[in-house]
Order: structure tokens, then sequence, then C-alpha cells
């Protein structure tokens, strides 16, 4: 998943030139969370899961532990579970902001209460699950722009049900539906050649597109608090704010 590898890619340049050593304070945080890996307990490292655990549009988000131990070999294979079982709490973590402890420069995030956050990679199993989800997306679409490499976000806010997806390349299209119309149904509104711009370390990022002086701005979040919305949609026209409603449904 292309974005997501920019992100690691990012993070790689940003600080492999440093040596980090997690604070003392966070070592009874973190240590819990790298021996539940290193005992491969698939029910101690469910506890220690922030819920619901977001994975990347079109896979589902994993809702509860019971969830998660089902779904375990997706989100987790040997490798990943070697590499946070085997990681130094001095030298592999990290406290970054408000956003959390990261692992390895952002494989995975876990907050100071020991909960994991986030995890910025993705098997080979949720890789092709997310090939055949992808596939039925298409079909539910209207024919006009049911052609894509990769869907990138699908959101509902109050009154807009709002997609983007790469066309490949990074050549990001928005589209938009009045809220009560069907993805079947012609978009209201197609915009191509949006750009995307990553905030900080955590993953959180936007996309803009413009049309002539209006732009639409959408805003994704990726690390956040417990009442964060999924993101939010703002549009201007020059510099004046129109319109900013929030994500209340997000795929």
């Amino acid at each position: 998943m292309k974005y997501l590898n920019y992100i690691l890619l990012c993070l790689f340049l940003l600080f492999t030139s440093n040596t980090f050593a997690l604070e003392q304070k966070y070592h009874e945080s973190v240590l819990p969370v790298i021996a539940a890996f290193k005992a491969e307990d698939k029910t101690a490292i469910a506890a220690h899961i922030r819920y619901p655990l977001k994975r990347q549009y079109p896979l589902p988000d994993i809702k509860n532990e019971a969830e998660f131990i089902n779904r375990f070999d997706e989100v987790f294979d040997d490798e990943l579970v070697t590499v946070i079982g085997s990681s130094n709490i001095n030298t592999d973590w990290d406290k970054v902001g408000w956003r959390g402890i990261m692992l390895n420069n952002g494989v995975m995030w876990v907050d100071t209460d020991g909960k994991i956050i986030g995890i910025n990679s993705h098997t080979a199993k949720e890789q092709a699950f997310a090939k055949h989800l992808i596939k039925q997306d298409k079909q539910s679409l209207h024919s006009s722009i049911n052609t894509f490499e990769e869907p990138m976000l699908d959101w509902k806010t109050a009154n807009y049900h709002i997609r983007v997806d790469d066309l490949g390349d990074r050549n990001y299209r928005y589209v938009v539906w009045g809220i009560d119309k069907k993805p079947s149904d012609k978009p209201d509104m197609v915009l191509l050649n949006g750009d995307i711009t990553f905030e900080g370390t955590g993953g959180n990022h936007h996309y803009t597109f413009k049309n002539e002086r209006y732009s639409y701005i959408l805003h994704v979040t990726v690390i956040g608090c417990d009442t964060s919305p999924p993101g939010w949609l703002e549009v201007y026209k020059d510099d004046e704010q129109l319109l900013k409603e929030l994500v209340i449904s997000a795929k």
C-alpha cells in the first residue's frame, strides 16, 4: 500500500541519522508489549490493543479482542512478531510528542498507557484480502469511476459521501455525492490531480484538490486521541473557508 510505504521511507530518512533512548518512565508501558510478542501470546497481545484498531481502507477496522485474535495473522506475520519481540527498549523505541511511542521509526505505535494504537505495515495475507475487497468495491461504483489502482478513503459527513482513489503513481482523484445518493449513482463532482501532504511522523496527512478558485482539503487522522474523528473536510474559496464538516462514518 503505497502511501504507507512512503510514510515509512520518510520516517527512515528523518530518524536514521539520530540515536534515541526511550525515557525510563515509559519502560513500564512498553516492556509488557515486547514480552507479549516475545511469548507469541495472541491473547496477551490482544489485551494491549486500543480498539478499534485502524486498518487502511478498504480493510475494515478491528473492533475488539475476539476479532483481533481471529484476524491476528492478517496483521502480524512471523517476521513482524519477531521484530517486535526482539526489540531493544533502549535503542528501538522513542517517545514522539503527543503521538505516542514508536518502534523502529514508526512500524508500530504505542500510547503512554501501553496500548497499541497503530501498525504501519501490511502482511502478504492482508494485502491479498485488500485486493479482494478492492475488486468488490469497483463493482459497486458508477461506471465512470470504477477504474483506479487503489482506494484511499471512503467517508461520509453530514451532507456528503466522499471518496479518494489513487489512479496510479500517486495521481489522486476526489469523488463526491450528496449524502442521499448511492455509490452506483453518477457522482456530483470529480476532481483529479490531488496532492497529499504528510504532517509529522504519526501518519496524519491531508489531500488537497483544486477547482479554479476552490480548494477541497481532506484531513485524515491516523494517530489521534479517543475523541478524534477519522477526519474532516474543508472547502475554501481563495482564502475564505466556506465549509468544514467532520467525518461521521469511515470505511
